[in-house]
């Protein structure tokens, strides 16, 4: 799903009604009798990051900045990023200061002048103010929605 810069569109990760199906009638067929089964997507959280960085001296800036962009949409991709690379936990919440850690281990990063996060919804686009960390329902994944980085 999505490129190598980890990029994907809020519409890759909406599973068509048929898998959804195909799933549940799997699922029924091992469920215990007496439970209710229910499938559906989950819910994601759009999670948008403003971010300055300094780099250091002889570096690319404009390579760092897309190195930058592309580090962060990995590390809040639902699927692939995550702290430990494998996909977000469910309802596991969001914290400014992994943007600090992720920007920073950046080769070229003299230092990460600046990070604020923001809530955003995916289907809208409307972006929610700046914020230490974004709390995520139990069912809630995170979903990188338009990331911007400025290199001096």
């Amino acid at each position: 799903m999505g490129d190598l810069s980890g990029r994907l569109e809020f519409g890759d990760l909406v599973p068509p009604d048929d898998l959804l199906q195909s799933i549940a009638a799997d699922l029924d067929q091992r469920r215990l009798i007496g439970t209710r089964l229910v499938v559906e997507p989950p819910v994601y959280q759009g999670v948008t990051v403003v971010a300055r960085i300094r780099a250091r001296p002889h570096t690319d800036t404009a390579r760092l900045q897309a190195d930058a962009l592309t580090a962060l949409f990995c590390y809040f991709h639902p699927l692939l990023g995550g702290p430990d690379g494998t996909g977000w936990p469910f309802g596991r919440p969001v914290h400014v200061g992994e943007v600090f850690s992720v920007l920073q281990r950046l080769r070229g990063t003299e230092l990460v002048e600046d990070a604020r996060l923001f809530g955003a919804d995916p289907i809208t686009g409307q972006r929610g103010e700046a914020t230490q960390r974004i709390v995520l329902g139990a069912n809630a994944l995170v979903f990188s929605y338009g990331h911007q980085v400025a290199v001096s």
